[in-house]
């Protein structure tokens, strides 16, 4: 199937984005607050703008059930995982007045570049750029969840985090995901598959760096 084969293809830095120090801390409650505080602020900003990709994903569309994809999950970004941050925001940052000038140019370099792969390419280059996020925080919320015993969670201080991504319902929302990647299989030849295989790559690294530069708080490179 194509998600797997995307996967497979470049199998190196998948692993590196699903195990990262960042995810590692974050399930051993090392991370300290302030890390967790500068990669909350910064996803906000970031899912606004994954937000904005799902309405190119939805300009890039072809068929009544491509477009009813991408506003199905638009939705689901903007009422689900905003407000989750909004949330956890609130008890140390107004989400509402961060701004442009807020934002890393790691932060800023990920969402451009998705959005300049749906401008060039068509709906399936666009549906691969977003899937690492979609469907990689639902493996990181599985994997941490399986680990952790309901007595580890009870004062754990990210526990709305991985409850959220590790949720019957996220892992719904990104098996439907992977499946729709899948259902493209079919029609995607040896060309194609390298130019996906290319995007799924440099998307995977910019979720690395994402969390690289949430460790080191670095708003600029």
């Amino acid at each position: 199937m194509l998600f797997a084969d995307l996967i497979k293809d470049n199998q190196k830095i998948w692993d590196e984005y699903l195990h990262h120090d960042f995810v590692k801390k974050l399930e051993d409650k090392s991370l300290k607050k302030e890390n967790f505080l500068f990669y909350l602020k910064q996803d906000y900003i970031y899912l606004l703008n994954y937000a904005k990709c799902y309405a190119r994903l939805a300009l890039n569309s072809n068929t009544a059930k491509e477009l009813r994809f991408a506003m199905k999950f638009q939705n689901y970004i903007v009422e689900g995982e905003m407000e989750l941050h909004r949330e956890i925001l609130a008890l140390g940052i107004e989400a509402d007045k961060l701004s442009v000038k807020d934002e890393s140019l790691i932060n800023i370099a990920y969402s451009r570049y998705m959005l300049s792969v749906g401008e060039k390419g068509d709906f399936l280059d666009m549906l691969v750029a977003l899937s690492a996020c979609a469907i990689g925080y639902a493996k990181i919320g599985m994997e941490i969840s399986s680990r952790l015993k309901e007595q580890d969670l009870k004062n754990h201080p990210y526990k709305e985090w991985i409850l959220t991504y590790g949720s019957e319902n996220f892992q719904n929302e990104a098996k439907e995901f992977e499946d729709f990647v899948d259902s493209y299989t079919s029609s995607v030849n040896a060309q194609k598959f390298q130019k996906l295989s290319e995007i799924f790559h440099t998307v995977t690294r910019l979720e690395v760096a994402f969390w690289e530069h949430s460790l080191k708080m670095e708003l600029n490179l």
